[in-house]
């Protein structure tokens, strides 16, 4: 037991412990609390202002609008226009998150239905939360009446603001559409790549046609703004002393099309009938006008995206397949067209001249154990090339294709385009099919066949293994008529600034100088003038007041049907051609009766554009 006089000197001695570690611990403190002042002054201090800066400075991006397409005259086919997306900007929501999105879903329209899905919504704010200074859309390519609700709305929804962008517009619909393409958002992929580089998510870019092809010239530079916001997220202004960059817009694109053409071309085809129309320049490869059948609307890959998946789902299922441009995709055997290659190939060879004739037409030909029939029962008689291209005699051609050869034909169909892609620029193009004796086993091992000499007289009328697209085979007819080489058939004219300032002019390019002699060259002419203008033509049904037409047509074989595919392929003027146009359509029946008339709505509206519309009529 302690003294008395041992007492004091314990307590006094705790007292100065205690007082000891409550000074350790306040100088700890406040040790803790100056480095941590020192901390945020001197070493985040610049990051600091950044933040303090963020809440009250926000970065807006100006997006840039896409170039125009123009028609050679400056029609204009494809515009923006303006569309409102009814956005989540998760850093303005503060704490109102449960509130704000319970407010979202009693929004309706007129008709009582609400504007959003609930799941679709919490998706959006639990993105948001990982991407707190990023717009996420809630409602897409909103109608101006959605708009003004969400406006009147405004105070009660912090973080839900209403964004304008720029939108593609076709204003003539589904005319042209495989001509333009489309464009749509791009894609997590698109944006991996490393040519996406200049792409953010939420950037539209062209996905077919000439919105593809040419998506450098039309995206333009985006550019940027600094806007000062209130507590709320609420922009009061611009920011005093920031910097500002102005978008500027894509260039402008004239094309070759000659819109006057292309309406008559899309007017022309028969309701609920597939097929193409190629009509180009033979002299220089600029096409005036291109239509696939059946038709697709690109103003569909501009709505909203609930409204688009539905649309999509329709086009992509359909089984007439509209997202196909038959014109440069769809492969059709070239039928009696080609008689025009087979004929220039015996008569540049010497093997057959204007005066050679075969053994009388009687509705068919004997070869081996084989009676191959001509198109016409009754037969044709005797005639030499220029008749047998004039009433597309079967026979004639069998005998001719036997004397002159299948590597001779194939030499002279890849000189004027066949078998290759011709290098439009749109994508898609297919090459066709052009087999020589050689590799016609090997393409063919599946189905067990075997080449023979047989097959020359399927080739010599363009049935067997050929395949051509409308526009190869438009190109082909009319760079014989023209006889100075095919030309890459093409779109673009000429490259515009905004401003209308001459970027870019397109020089014609010669990809085959498609050699023939003079004397073939003015043959063949003969026959693709009797052809349409003589009282036994099968293409009378093409003939135009005035101007001297040439033309052929054919009937192609349809393993799909019971009627054939319609062909037709015209120059004129014969004597110097300006236009070739090609017609297809599939499962129509014969190519004089159903194509023929077609394309002479088109020569017309071509060299009497003042009529073209009571020609239609």
């Amino acid at each position: 037991m302690l003294s008395n006089s041992q007492q004091p000197e314990e307590i006094r001695l705790e007292i100065n412990l205690k007082t000891l570690v409550f000074a350790c611990v306040c100088a700890i403190v406040f040790l803790i609390l100056a480095l941590r002042f020192l901390q945020l002054q001197y070493f985040e201090y610049d990051n600091n202002m950044k933040r303090a800066e963020e809440n009250r400075v926000r970065k807006i991006d100006i997006k840039a609008n896409r170039g125009y397409i123009l028609d050679r005259n400056g029609v204009i086919l494809v515009r923006n226009r303006p569309s409102y997306q009814i956005s989540l900007l998760y850093s303005n929501l503060k704490t109102n998150v449960d509130s704000v999105f319970s407010r979202l879903l009693k929004i309706t329209d007129s008709n009582g239905k609400r504007l959003l899905d609930s799941s679709a919504l919490a998706f959006s704010f639990e993105k948001g939360r990982y991407q707190r200074f990023k717009y996420q859309r809630l409602i897409e390519d909103a109608s101006l009446e959605t708009v003004a609700l969400f406006e009147e709305r405004g105070e009660d929804l912090p973080g839900i603001e209403i964004v304008v962008e720029s939108r593609r517009d076709y204003p003539f619909g589904s005319y042209g559409s495989h001509i333009f393409g489309y464009t749509s958002e791009i894609s997590e992929k698109e944006l991996e790549a490393p040519e996406n580089s200049y792409y953010v998510m939420g950037d539209r870019i062209g996905k077919k046609g000439l919105e593809l092809s040419y998506e450098k010239e039309f995206r333009g530079e985006n550019g940027f703004r600094y806007v000062e916001v209130n507590a709320m997220g609420r922009v009061m202004g611009p920011a005093t002393g920031t910097p500002f960059m102005q978008a500027v817009s894509g260039n402008t694109l004239v094309t070759t099309i000659d819109w006057k053409l292309q309406e008559v071309a899309e007017a022309a085809i028969p309701e609920g009938l597939k097929g193409a129309v190629v009509a180009l320049n033979p002299q220089n490869g600029e096409i005036y006008a291109m239509v696939s059948r059946p038709p697709l609307d690109p103003n569909i890959f501009s709505l909203e995206k609930r409204e688009l998946h539905k649309a999509w789902a329709s086009v992509a299922l359909d089984s007439a397949k509209p997202l196909t441009n038959r014109a440069i995709s769809g492969t059709y055997p070239p039928a009696s067209v080609f008689k025009v290659i087979t004929s220039a190939a015996g008569l540049d060879n010497n093997v057959i001249s204007e005066h050679t004739k075969y053994k009388t037409c009687l509705g068919g030909f004997h070869f081996g154990n084989r009676y191959a029939k001509c198109w016409r029962g009754g037969g044709h008689g005797v005639l030499n090339v220029i008749g047998a291209l004039r009433e597309s005699c079967d026979v004639f051609f069998y005998q001719a294709g036997l004397d002159i050869g299948h590597r001779r034909i194939s030499d002279m169909s890849r000189r004027f385009g066949f078998g290759s892609a011709l290098g439009v620029d749109i994508p898609g193009e297919r090459s066709g099919l052009v087999i020589d004796s050689a590799s016609y086993e090997k393409w063919f091992e599946k189905r067990g066949w075997k080449w023979s000499q047989g097959e020359i007289l399927n080739i010599s009328i363009g049935q067997g293994a050929l395949l051509v697209t409308p526009l190869q085979q438009t190109a082909m007819i009319g760079a014989i008529a023209w006889g100075q080489g095919l030309y890459k058939p093409h779109f673009l004219k000429e490259v515009k600034s905004p401003e209308g300032e001459l970027l870019k002019k397109f020089e014609p390019v010669k990809i085959s100088e498609g050699k023939i002699s003079e004397q073939t060259r003015q043959a063949i002419l003969k026959g693709l003038d009797e052809v349409v203008n003589s009282p036994r033509g099968t293409g009378r049904r093409a003939i135009v007041r005035g101007i001297k037409v040439g033309g052929k047509t054919g009937s192609a074989e349809n393993p799909h049907g019971d009627k054939t595919h319609a062909w037709f392929a015209a120059v004129a003027p014969l004597e110097a051609p300006e236009i070739a146009v090609g017609v297809v359509l599939e499962n129509a029946g014969g190519g004089g009766a159903m194509a023929a008339p077609i394309a002479q709505k088109i020569l017309n509206a071509y060299f009497y554009p003042d009529t073209s519309r009571k020609v239609l009529k």
